[in-house]
């Protein structure tokens, strides 16, 4: 039998040189695709293949080779690097399984606000994140991923194309690349706006919720528009409307009956005064396990009085001035109350040291009711009073006319109701009142400062009957830490970095080389 042999000039080096190259071929395809599919594994094969051969070839041509001295060191480097590369896959999947994260920046960037790891943890369904995006950033992908993490597999997400899905596309209406859809069992919910935990947070609550809550503001009295510029409430209706909480307008004065669907009441900052009816109406809802946000401010009459009088609140109707020179640091007069006391209640117990704007604000009283849970939410500083001269050209404390702080900027009333005001169980076993002493905090103008959006936003959650959901925690904005450098100084940091300091180098290198000579 004819023996095959191969042509003289062929030299066997170039099988393992081929092998390798089309092992990097696989190896960098794979990892580069994301996906070891069809051609890295047909790569690797062929590099096997050719590694294979290139080791017969070595065998014929010297018999010798495998008793070598050279293939023997070469063989113990090559299991040598195998056994490295097993160790570092090992440490990496266990790294992925069972991996720690540590958030070391100053505001922790990294991780989820306790809002968010509290939603994620009570949630009862899969949730899957569709991501109409091809190309999507890395911080997307890496939110993504905390949210699966901390979900314990209940969120899932997908990074869809939509030029290859056009017809998934069309079933959720997307118009343009990077919108985001929430799935839920039969229901879905569209991301509003940017795809961020902000948002991200508020929709899962929404896809997965089971009802919605209504939230009523009075009208007719003056009171802050629900639409409009920095005197509305525009901000505060988007923020609840991502909670699922939905804003409608109220006129008891063509209607003077609170609607039966009402979670909530809020009257913002009326002008003035409530007719008889509407306060019975008012009364009447909270007699039947209502709940009712007053945000009152001084110098105006709103004729409640008969409610405030059923449970035992006063309003002082005097200026609160801060003394402590803090809102004047911000630009605002001694009329705004900084404030970063508060107390012991759901609404406020994850505000830390955040602080509460309040511009033209005035003390709430509570007279003490055996039936009635009462807690200050927010106090003014010691370095407060009521100031009894509102109309001074400037302020300054009278301890024989001024009261002097801390100071109860808003309170939270629970009310335990009587038996026959409950219909069969069906109906809360408690009615619900806060009164602040001051509208304009949760405006336009204030809603984005210190945690005045997180308190109006909380109230009205806590007040509808929402304490099973987590309240809302805004993310930490990152800190700004770049320097701002006038002209003469960028100069001299130019002038130091690019030239003294490489001539300095230069002329110790020289002299080091002087006195070697």
């Amino acid at each position: 039998m004819k023996r095959l042999s191969l042509p003289r000039q062929f030299n066997p080096q170039l099988l393992g040189v081929a092998a390798l190259f089309l092992l990097i071929m696989g190896i960098a395809a794979g990892i580069v695709s994301g996906s070891w599919g069809l051609l890295p594994i047909l790569l690797l094969g062929l590099a096997g293949g050719l590694l294979l051969a290139w080791l017969v070839m070595q065998t014929r041509i010297s018999p010798g080779f495998w008793g070598r001295r050279s293939t023997q060191t070469s063989a113990n480097n090559l299991l040598s690097l195998i056994a490295v590369l097993a160790l570092l896959g090992i440490l990496n999947f266990l790294g992925v399984r069972y991996g720690t994260q540590f958030d070391l920046t100053e505001n922790q960037q990294f991780t989820l606000a306790l809002e968010s790891q509290e939603v994620l943890k009570d949630l009862k369904q899969p949730v899957n994140i569709l991501v109409f995006e091809s190309n999507p950033p890395s911080s997307q992908r890496l939110l993504l991923e905390q949210f699966q993490r901390q979900s314990q597999g209940n969120v899932s997400f997908q990074f869809i194309d939509p030029t290859e899905q056009p017809g998934l596309a069309k079933k959720f209406n997307i118009q343009q690349t990077g919108e985001v859809i929430l799935e839920s069992g039969n229901r879905s919910q569209p991301l509003e706006g940017e795809l961020k935990e902000a948002n991200l947070t508020p929709a899962l609550v929404k896809v997965t919720g089971d009802q919605t809550t209504r939230a009523y503001f009075t009208q007719g009295h003056g009171e802050l528009p629900l639409s409009g510029g920095n005197d509305s409430l525009s901000q505060a209706v988007d923020v609840l409307n991502k909670r699922n909480i939905q804003s409608e307008p109220l006129n008891l004065l063509t209607n003077p009956q609170v609607p039966a669907d009402a979670n909530v009441v809020i009257v913002a900052g009326p002008r003035q005064r409530f007719l008889a009816p509407e306060v019975r109406a008012l009364e009447a809802f909270l007699k039947a396990g209502g709940s009712v946000l007053l945000m009152l401010d001084p110098d105006v009459d709103a004729g409640l009085e008969p409610l405030l009088n059923a449970w035992g609140v006063k309003l002082d109707n005097r200026w609160i001035i801060d003394g402590s020179g803090v809102a004047q640091q911000v630009g605002l007069g001694p009329d705004t109350v900084v404030a970063f006391d508060y107390g012991t209640h759901p609404i406020t117990q994850k505000f830390a040291q955040g602080p509460a704007l309040f511009p033209k604000v005035q003390a709430v009283l509570v007279a003490p009711n055996p039936k009635d849970t009462v807690v200050n939410l927010v106090s003014s500083s010691p370095q407060t009073w009521a100031e009894s001269n509102s109309q001074a050209e400037s302020f300054s404390y009278d301890a024989n006319q001024d009261q002097i702080g801390p100071l109860a900027l808003g309170v939270a009333i629970t009310r335990e109701l009587s038996p026959q005001n409950q219909a069969n169980g069906t109906k809360p076993e408690d009615a619900r009142l806060i009164v602040f002493g001051d509208s304009g905090f949760a405006s336009n103008s204030f809603f984005e400062q210190g945690i005045n959006g997180d308190l109006f936003v909380n109230s009205i959650l806590w007040l509808g009957e929402r304490d099973d959901q987590p309240l809302s925690i805004r993310p930490k904005d990152a800190t700004n830490r770049r320097l701002s450098l006038s002209v003469a100084t960028n100069r001299w940091v130019i002038l130091i970095s690019i030239l003294l300091l490489p001539l300095l180098g230069f002329g110790l290198a020289v002299g080091a080389w002087w006195q070697r000579r």
